[in-house]
């Protein structure tokens, strides 16, 4: 009720600019803003400070109203509603939740999830699926995918392999060289009688052209939009953007990770010839959750997310049980959104780190931490914690690099390495806790992906490939130049004020 006031007061001063430029008799242009616009910024104030944010995020607001009242209005409207709205924009009904947890929980299927880990791992399990995480599945196997070569290989060969389904969805999906090639090995299953579902984010994929469409639909592919911008729900979804990558074939091969699919992710563009990202390569148990993620999002974006609906997945088919008996260890699959419970991600990952006994290794291409965030880092590197972080040694928003280093001041002094990645865009979403526990996936180390975006990660416990990953980061590091407090402490007067700008507003971004 509260933003739909503001809403209307917002609406009815448009609608009074323009009479008055239609109708130039009626009172003064000025008279009309002069009385309602300060009503305006005055209510959405209000609204603000009744959501009990975060007082991070209460300030920002109320700065930028103050002073940029007119550009802060429309960035209210357009991002500021509190998440809860996307949560009532979904009007679930309790039957739609109850069958959606039943089939995350497993039960629908009886799958037996029961993971032999160590007492730390157990309990790291156990919390995060009260954190709204899935079970912990063993008999899972995962391999790591260091950059676009290798992961676009592995991808296209399970697309060539596929014989009855394939989901694919991406935040950002470019109708360019490597584009093409993914479109058209989907085109050719399809035409061969594979069910092809493909699932797009309507900002991040906002340049896919109807022409680029065209023939996947003409082959019988169904190509779902998520939250187009141009809907008439836009004021309600623009800033809630769907930010997963997910890729099943079979329901027996999943993958999910850093890259979107461009030829950027494989260091084709002339900003970033050198582009570092991870992925992930899932087979066996764990495979159900990533699925019914995938058909949660594809359902809702068709409107079709209902019991009915729901039905047809509801078989083997798609949710196959068999596992991969040699595997070592479990993965744990977390996604969280605006329509969770929850910040589950965002949970699940401070509590991952929050047990570390020997070393919190972070890579993130954006780091804008909130509060509690931030103190754990710096309270584990002062206990004595090996905290690092891998950041891009160039980034792709002057915004937010500048936000993401203003946090760095109180880490290097807490004693938090902080390492830049050569002279190159680092993309990969990584946590390594204690070479034992490692997170991989779509989300950033930042306020927008706990918060706002829909995002996935999975969580490996006593995993080979949580070696791997420990493999990857040192090599990154041999590459990358060490931060360091005295080095930092150089920077521009300039720089420090923009730094400190952008951290003003970094709880927006």
């Amino acid at each position: 009720m509260k933003n739909r006031v503001v809403q209307l007061l917002f609406v009815f001063t448009i609608a009074a600019i323009i009479l008055i430029v239609l109708n130039k008799s009626l009172i003064s242009l000025y008279s009309i803003i002069g009385i309602l616009w300060p009503i305006t910024i005055i209510g959405i104030s209000f609204v603000i400070f009744i959501e009990n944010r975060s007082p991070q995020s209460t300030l920002a607001w109320f700065l930028v109203l103050a002073i940029l009242p007119i550009i802060g209005v429309l960035l209210y409207l357009l991002f500021g509603r509190s998440r809860w709205r996307r949560k009532k924009h979904l009007q679930r009904s309790e039957e739609k939740r109850m069958i959606f947890r039943e089939i995350l929980a497993g039960k629908s299927f009886n799958l037996d999830i029961s993971s032999p880990l160590n007492e730390r791992s157990t309990y790291l399990t156990q919390v995060i699926q009260k954190f709204g995480g899935g079970p912990a599945a063993n008999e899972t196997t995962t391999k790591l995918l260091t950059n676009g070569d290798e992961t676009f290989t592995e991808i296209i060969q399970a697309i060539e392999n596929a014989t009855h389904h394939i989901h694919i969805q991406y935040y950002i999906y470019r109708s360019d060289e490597i584009g093409t090639k993914i479109r058209d090995a989907l085109i050719r299953k399809a035409k061969s009688g594979v069910i092809v579902r493909f699932l797009y984010d309507g900002l991040g994929s906002n340049k896919l052209r109807s022409g680029f469409l065209k023939p996947m639909k003409d082959a019988g592919i169904e190509v779902v939009e998520f939250d187009s911008i141009l809907s008439p729900w836009l004021l309600e979804t623009v800033n809630y953007r769907n930010h997963r990558k997910i890729v099943i074939v079979d329901g027996t091969i999943g993958f999910t990770g850093g890259l979107n699919v461009g030829d950027e992710y494989l260091g084709r563009s002339k900003k970033f010839p050198i582009w570092r990202d991870s992925h992930l390569k899932i087979e066996g148990k764990a495979l159900y959750k990533l699925q019914a993620i995938f058909l949660e999002d594809f359902l809702y974006a068709t409107s079709r997310l209902n019991a009915h609906s729901w039905n047809q997945f509801m078989n083997r088919t798609y949710f196959p049980s068999q596992g991969i008996h040699q595997a070592e260890g479990a993965v744990q699959i977390v996604a969280s959104g605006p329509s969770s419970d929850d910040t589950s991600i965002r949970n699940a990952l401070l509590k991952i780190m929050g047990s570390a006994k020997k070393s919190i290794w972070i890579a993130t291409p954006y780091f804008i931490p909130d509060q509690e965030t931030l103190t754990l880092l710096r309270l584990s590197a002062l206990s004595g914690v090996d905290v690092r972080i891998l950041y891009p040694g160039k980034g792709d928003s002057i915004i937010s690099d500048q936000a993401s280093q203003s946090y760095f001041t109180p880490l290097l002094k807490a004693g938090v390495s902080i390492y830049s990645y050569k002279d190159a865009f680092m993309h990969a979403k990584i946590v390594l806790v204690d070479d034992e526990v490692a997170s991989i996936g779509t989300a950033n180390m930042d306020i927008r992906s706990f918060e706002l975006n829909y995002e996935i990660i999975a969580v490996l416990y006593e995993s080979k490939t949580v070696l791997d990953i420990k493999n990857d980061f040192e090599q990154d590091f041999k590459e990358s130049i060490e931060i360091t407090w005295e080095s930092f402490q150089k920077r521009s007067i300039q720089k420090r004020m923009l730094e400190s700008l952008m951290r003003l507003i970094s709880p927006l971004l």
